[in-house]
């Protein structure tokens, strides 16, 4: 699709200068308007009734990314539609309506599962996203295949992290990266599946992909355990591997760039108690890749490893 023109109709979606909502917004996918008036709750979100502060210039980016996940398929391209968005509340505020149509967690919460993280100790260049629910297996020492794939199978080891009591605003506020270790009370080793909705794939512009859960495919969460023996650990000396079936061990050592996983929290939960409210009490978040995000394929089984710490597996 252009973004030259003044319209676009076959594409549905309105140049930036016509300073409105499309008029082809909540319209089905060429050949499928007769699924749309068969059932038109399914299909076509309401995006006024049920996520009131989505913008109307981005009701055509949320039926977009609503489109792939009906259909199980990459359907748009990123940079076609990246002009509506003027702003990360704007692509946060496309996420979070989705969420709510397609019951990602719980109505009126504030979700309970997040990713976070940075290529560098900046805290105001972190990003942060909500997790669905439905896409994280919790506890698992080999995770099953994902039930959907719609481009890419990139993995990547993390390190999650468990808070052990509920956060307000005004206790997020006061954190520093050496005060909030002390409200974790868990840890776990996990796999973050990569993936995206977005035709580009990770290379769709960057509030595109804020809009689609920043990559995000799902994540696997070996058992978690106690983080007291870590409050003083050298996470610039920790090991970890990644393997593919019976391939090469690949090792890596103090991968993490923010050099300790934790030093994201205190950014994080100032983000999310001002964004979503206050924290509950077992909300996790996962930190980021030690190890990179090589692709898979159908089939592969992929084994994480910190060493001293723990194990998980995806079967993909």
């Amino acid at each position: 699709m252009s973004t030259e023109s003044e319209k676009d109709c076959p594409t549905g979606f309105c140049a930036p200068q016509t300073g409105g909502p499309s008029p082809f917004a909540n319209q089905p996918p060429l050949g499928l308007s007769l699924l749309a008036q068969d059932d038109p709750e399914d299909v076509l979100p309401d995006w006024p009734k049920i996520a009131p502060d989505l913008p109307q210039d981005t009701y055509s980016i949320a039926d977009a990314l609503w489109w792939c996940h009906k259909l199980g398929e990459r359907s748009a391209r990123g940079e076609d539609v990246a002009y509506m968005l003027t702003s990360a509340a704007d692509a946060r505020a496309v996420h979070n309506a989705l969420a709510v149509a397609r019951k990602w967690w719980p109505a009126g919460s504030v979700p309970r599962y997040w990713k976070s993280g940075g290529t560098a100790r900046d805290a105001a260049a972190l990003i942060h996203a909500p997790l669905p629910e439905p896409g994280v297996h919790t506890d698992v020492t080999t995770a099953a295949a994902p039930a959907q794939v719609f481009s890419l199978r990139g993995v990547e080891g993390e390190i999650a992290l468990r808070i052990r009591q509920a956060v307000t605003a005004d206790q997020a506020a006061a954190l520093t990266p050496e005060t909030a270790i002390d409200l974790i009370d868990a840890y776990a080793v996990a796999i973050e599946f990569v993936d995206s909705r977005w035709r580009e794939g990770t290379q769709a512009p960057a509030l595109t992909l804020l809009a689609d859960g920043q990559c995000h495919g799902g994540l696997a969460l070996g058992p978690w355990q106690d983080f007291a023996p870590l409050r003083t650990h050298n996470w610039s000396a920790q090991r970890c591997s990644l393997q593919v079936n019976d391939g090469a061990v690949q090792g890596f050592t103090g991968t993490h760039s923010l050099q300790d996983p934790t030093w994201l929290l205190s950014a994080w939960l100032q983000h999310v108690t001002q964004h979503y409210g206050t924290v509950a009490a077992g909300t996790v978040v996962t930190t980021g890749t030690w190890t990179g995000c090589p692709q898979v394929q159908a089939g592969d089984l992929v084994t994480v490893c910190f060493e001293g710490l723990g194990e998980v597996r995806w079967q993909f």
